[in-house]
């Protein structure tokens, strides 16, 4: 059963796409802007857990999950902060969409700089790495080309499958090795 923090992640997530998505909204007429918002939704129909990938324990497991935790914590705060900030200037009425697409790819590339950055022992650890690297590099490339003609609704599937694949796969070996560390206490 997904945690409240996968639950928080994925609807964090799917804001994410959507507003993505919603960059040029402003310049399509309004038939257009109808038919993308029910492409959305069929977008979110269309996500799909994947099967998660099986790795030997070994000695480092506790090492490389501390470190993704940490990760994961320390971007979140910082998407958070990013958040209210853009809310905050929302409110009053100063932000502009080319300051809000700006905070999107200086969002985008500190997760790309932080996920560089980690240090990770094990096979599974950067397996995970892998994924979330290349969810995020697909979202700077889109932040890139947000003038140009959109990539199809069902290649941010696949990317939204991949980055949703990555946490499922954490949580997973996160709960293995919880389980592992209490079979050995007793």
């Amino acid at each position: 059963m997904p945690s409240i923090k996968t639950a928080f992640t994925l609807s964090c997530l799917l804001s994410s796409a959507l507003l993505l998505s919603a960059c040029n909204k402003d310049k399509e007429p309004p038939a257009q802007q109808q038919q993308q918002s029910g492409s959305a939704q069929d977008t979110i129909g269309q996500l799909k857990q994947l099967p998660i990938k099986q790795f030997p324990a070994t000695a480092d497991d506790g090492h490389d999950i501390a470190i993704l935790d940490d990760y994961d914590r320390r971007f979140t705060d910082m998407s958070d902060s990013m958040e209210m900030e853009l809310a905050k200037m929302k409110e009053a009425n100063t932000l502009t969409p080319e300051f809000e697409q700006q905070r999107q790819k200086d969002n985008v590339k500190s997760a790309l700089s932080m996920l560089k950055e980690l240090e990770l022992k094990t096979e599974q650890g950067r397996y995970i790495q892998g994924l979330l690297y290349d969810y995020w590099e697909q979202q700077a490339k889109a932040l890139q080309q947000a003038d140009s003609p959109k990539s199809g609704a069902s290649q941010n599937v696949d990317q939204l499958n991949e980055y949703l694949h990555a946490q499922s796969q954490l949580h997973h070996w996160r709960s293995t090795q919880s389980a592992e560390t209490k079979a050995q206490e007793e």
